[in-house]
């Protein structure tokens, strides 16, 4: 297990409890009944102003002002009449030198001094006092033990490596460093697992059995030791990936280890297949359902990034998105017009996703003759979409027409170019000049409106077509054809 992993939060990190909304400071003397104080004690710092803010997913955003108090040394104070959201908040200087996080879970009315305010010093922890938050003391306890650890297994690491690189290792002494080194090791996982346990019911022990690995059992094997399935270790991983989170807890997403735990999930556990992404982005929706903060969150986090994703299949995902949460009302949140727009946008991808039939386009060839996309009986239709003045156009042409001329009947495929300049004696013009030997239309008159089913803001573009004229790739590069084709023919290529 890696060991950094316990400490995602940092060493320096105070956590306190409690439930949120700051912004100005106001200066009274007495604690608001119904609000919160929180008050820094921190001597010898030399700034006169910090800054509070609190943690949404990947960002902080800034939440109050402190400045130092002039009836008291080395203080400063944000209070306010109403409670701080529960989450984790960041108390940082004014050149952007981070001094301490604090969870918001359930005190409100506390101090935090500290003698030393060094986020640097390897036992940090120790250095700091609370005052009236129980919470802030038992966490502080965690990171002070843990740093404890930490420092003891570096040491023993060093120990390690200076006896193996040295003229006469002591083969015994490294074993014993060793030895002493996975004891404390086991120490700390089981400290760690027993403060969790202990502490799971608040936020800080939520956080921190978010961020537990997931322990695969032993897999099960045959009579002569040979594994029974050889992907029992993955498919236990991702199906229970999400098992130590507690999705009833709407706090997670203002904490900093929810989004990479999303993030990596989506990234490097989820396989990129389309059906695969849908698949686990509605079986973790379903966990997050009854959450509104959490799956607020995800679903704009999962739209969000495959709206933008560089593989093409994946805007599959974004349509599902949308036809299945946003356009059935699951996001009372979203802006009217912007939910239009998306709900358009997925109209218009809709027919063009790889895997589905392509819509049949007529258009006139050079002698006035309506061609389609579909009359092609070869294995493959490249459906090129090109502009006279294009300059990507006129570099990718010559290219086309030499893999044409070369391998299509080796590869089977035919090409369907559609010219988007209306103006026809250009566009005849420029394909005599160019001397593109394969299907060429063009014009103004078509049976549909090619730009927009096929969703064609510039050029150029491609569509790949198989026999039976589904989409098996689109906006690819003319110089990535060839492989794709080749790679598609043998199996290689899976969406």
């Amino acid at each position: 297990m890696n060991i950094n992993k316990f400490l995602i939060f940092g060493l320096g990190i105070i956590l306190l409890h409690g439930n949120t909304d700051i912004s100005a400071q106001k200066r009274t003397e007495k604690p608001p009944k119904q609000g919160y104080e929180i008050k820094f004690v921190l001597k010898g710092l030399q700034d006169t102003m910090l800054y509070f803010a609190n943690y949404y997913a990947d960002k902080t955003y800034m939440y109050d002002t402190l400045y130092l108090s002039p009836k008291a040394p080395y203080t400063f104070i944000s209070r306010k009449d109403t409670l701080l959201p529960r989450g984790i908040y960041v108390l940082a200087g004014q050149n952007k030198t981070k001094y301490m996080d604090i969870v918001i879970d359930s005190s409100f009315s506390f101090t935090v001094e500290a003698n030393n305010l060094d986020p640097e010093m390897p036992d940090f922890p120790s250095n700091l006092r609370f005052i009236n938050s129980p919470e802030n003391e038992t966490a502080n306890d965690f990171f002070l033990t843990m740093s404890n650890y930490q420092r003891r297994i570096i040491s023993l690491n060093e120990n390690v490596k200076t006896e193996e690189t040295s003229q006469t290792p002591d083969t015994a002494l490294i074993e014993e460093y060793k030895t002493i080194r996975k004891q404390c090791q086991d120490s700390m996982r089981t400290y760690m697992r027993e403060f969790v346990d202990v502490n799971r019911h608040t936020l800080f022990g939520k956080a921190q059995l978010l961020i537990r690995d997931v322990e695969i059992p032993e897999p099960p094997r045959n009579e002569d030791g040979s594994l029974v399935d050889s992907g029992f270790a993955y498919s236990y991983y991702i199906n229970h990936y999400w098992d130590n989170t507690d999705f009833s807890e709407p706090a997670l997403i203002a904490t900093p280890v929810f989004y990479p735990k999303l993030k990596t999930y989506f990234d490097d556990v989820v396989p990129p297949l389309v059906d695969s992404i849908i698949k686990y982005v509605d079986l973790l929706l379903a966990k997050v359902k009854d959450t509104p903060e959490l799956f607020k969150y995800v679903v704009w986090f999962i739209t969000n990034k495959y709206e933008r994703s560089q593989y093409v299949a994946h805007d599959a995902v974004f349509v599902h998105m949308v036809e299945n949460y946003y356009a059935k009302g699951f996001c009372p949140w979203t802006d009217e017009a912007i939910l239009e727009r998306m709900i358009n946008r997925a109209k218009q991808l809709s027919p063009v996703l790889i895997g589905k039939k392509a819509p049949e386009l007529y258009m006139a060839d050079t002698n006035g003759r309506y061609r389609s996309n579909y009359e092609s009986p070869r294995k493959y239709t490249i459906m090129w979409f090109w502009d006279v003045s294009c300059g990507h156009c006129k570099t990718a042409g010559p290219v086309l027409v030499e893999f044409y001329n070369r391998a299509k009947d080796s590869l089977d495929f035919e090409i369907y170019a559609i010219c988007i300049t209306k103006e026809k004696e250009k566009w005849k013009q420029a394909i005599r000049e160019r001397e593109f030997p394969w299907i060429n239309v063009g014009g103004d008159t078509a049976n549909i409106d090619y730009r927009q089913v096929y969703d064609v803001p510039t050029t150029p573009i491609i569509f790949v077509l198989d026999k039976e004229k589904k989409i098996i790739v689109k906006k690819i590069g003319v110089n990535e054809l060839e492989t794709f084709i080749r790679d598609y023919d043998k199996g290689r290529i899976r969406y």
